[in-house]
């Protein structure tokens, strides 16, 4: 084994190119820390850690919305929803109030706590049609669990019965709970099925 010592020192030229190079690295380690070490947020830091942190907001981004509207910097809101599109966990429901794709499953709002209704949920997912399809594609052993439980799990694209398994990590699914007509609905589509209940 050869054991060798190198006395190359880089050039201000080479050290400016790879940090200009690296600049958004270095910049997003640069916010990281600041929100993890800071106590409060001045509007200068808050407009640097919104410009340059990227996926590294998306935990904080309750709080860096809070500090925002403190400030009254409408543009860092905007560019704050674009990061959480991008990067965060984008509900297909808009919170009436804050504006972000942040409506969770609990129906409140991740980023600024706003509680909507579930006939808010409903309408925003097509509840309705959604679900008349779904008792038409259903079997009678799929309607008659959903009957048992009282609820279906509604994502933007279909409705499940809460007891199939389902890839949580890709959809997000909203629990709707089956109102008096609607279970009168499924009752009437296993009745045509010519099977008793």
């Amino acid at each position: 084994m050869i054991i060798t010592s190198s006395s190359y020192k880089p050039s201000l030229d080479t050290l400016i190119k790879r940090i200009n190079r690296h600049r958004r690295r270095i910049y997003k380690l640069i916010t990281a820390s600041l929100l993890e070490t800071l106590d409060k947020i001045t509007p200068e830091q808050l407009e640097f850690i919104i410009n340059y942190g990227e996926e590294v907001l998306v935990p904080h981004i309750s709080t860096l919305y809070s500090y925002a509207l403190e400030y009254g910097r409408e543009d860092l809101i905007g560019y704050l929803q674009y990061i959480w599109d991008r990067y965060g966990r984008k509900s297909p429901i808009q919170c009436p109030k804050c504006m972000f794709n942040s409506i969770m499953p609990d129906l409140s709002c991740i980023v600024c706590g706003y509680v909507v209704k579930e006939d808010y949920v409903r309408e925003k997912l097509g509840f309705d049609e959604k679900f008349r399809e779904y008792i038409l594609n259903a079997s009678v052993a799929e309607l008659r669990e959903v009957l048992d439980i009282g609820f279906v799990l509604v994502s933007e694209i279909d409705i499940r019965s809460p007891k199939e398994r389902i890839d949580l990590s890709t959809r997000l699914y909203f629990p709707i709970y089956l109102k008096p007509y609607e279970i009168n609905l499924i009752i009437e589509e296993i009745h045509s099925r010519k099977l008793p209940i």
